[in-house]
């Protein structure tokens, strides 16, 4: 059974790259669907990426904000909604702007929880660890969340600063075996190591 899911493994990623000559993710705007469409395909066969995979970092610097993250992860850019999407197969870490109110990152953990979750009660937000983010203590929420045969922990944290908006910074990844992944782990690491506050009031 283990080499029959081998082999369709290596047959699949056979076609993959002989589809990639017609058709590829970089032939297509980040923000499309064909792009997250290969992008996601590639992921299920290829698996995720390994420690070594998520060393060599790259630079975001918009909105006020900069900060490193793994190269491996995939950059989609929503421009009506200001809002950023760095992923990798399962694992998902967006960065919005806006006006957000104080208590904005426990209120959308709290629907989310309420809309998504598959169970008999909603998933209420629990406090996560704070954080010093410029300058700042910044209160984190957490939900885990039961749809489409998955457990999803959602980690938010919502940074107001001095140009009169706020960033909210929102990770999604699926817990396997009770823990979150190595994408995961790393994406936050840098992330939280690396984040200076350029925005001028």
């Amino acid at each position: 059974m283990l080499r029959c899911r081998s082999d369709l493994r290596f047959g699949l990623l056979a076609v993959l790259l002989t589809a990639g000559t017609l058709a590829r993710a970089a032939d297509y705007p980040p923000s499309s669907g064909w792009s997250t469409f290969w992008g996601s395909f590639v992921d299920e066969i290829v698996g995720a990426p390994g420690a070594g995979a998520l060393k060599p970092t790259a630079r975001f610097a918009e909105a006020g904000i900069a900060f490193d993250y793994p190269a491996v992860l995939r950059v989609n850019y929503a421009a009506a909604d200001m809002r950023w999407r760095f992923w990798r197969g399962d694992f998902e870490f967006e960065v919005h702007t806006g006006a957000y109110a104080e208590s904005h990152a426990h209120t959308l953990l709290g629907m989310m929880g309420a809309v998504m979750h598959r169970g008999d009660t909603p998933a209420v937000p629990e406090a996560a660890a704070p954080l010093r983010l410029c300058g700042r203590d910044v209160a984190g929420w957490r939900v885990r969340v039961h749809f489409l045969d998955d457990t999803h922990e959602y980690l938010a944290y919502d940074l107001p600063l001095a140009d009169g908006a706020s960033r909210l910074f929102l990770f999604d990844d699926v817990v396997r075996d009770g823990k979150l992944s190595l994408t995961h782990a790393a994406t936050f690491d840098a992330w939280r190591g690396s984040l200076r506050c350029t925005a001028a009031g």
